[in-house]
């Protein structure tokens, strides 16, 4: 259970943090709109961030998506060494 308990706590951390880095970045991006002098310069703003955030959310997904699956395996890999062991005495 100490190795699950690490694995979700990693996972909460790199969550905290995506959610740190994302509030960052859509605060200066509203504080460019803010300053944006015409229509095209704001919607190149708000293109640019769209795509950004887009981005780092598909990378972020797929970086959680990995933690789950090597947190499944070390969850898992106590199971399978018990199972080993029935097996062979079998």
């Amino acid at each position: 259970f100490g190795e699950v308990s690490k694995g979700f706590q990693a996972i909460a951390a790199t969550v905290v943090d995506y959610f740190k880095k994302s509030f960052e970045d859509s605060t200066r991006a509203f504080e460019q709109l803010a300053g944006a002098k015409s229509f095209e310069q704001a919607w190149e703003i708000q293109s640019q961030y769209a795509k950004k955030a887009f981005e780092a959310y598909v990378a972020q997904a797929s970086k959680i998506g990995e933690m789950y699956v090597d947190l499944a395996r070390s969850a898992y890999q106590p199971v399978e060494q018990a199972a080993v062991r029935t097996a062979r005495k079998a």
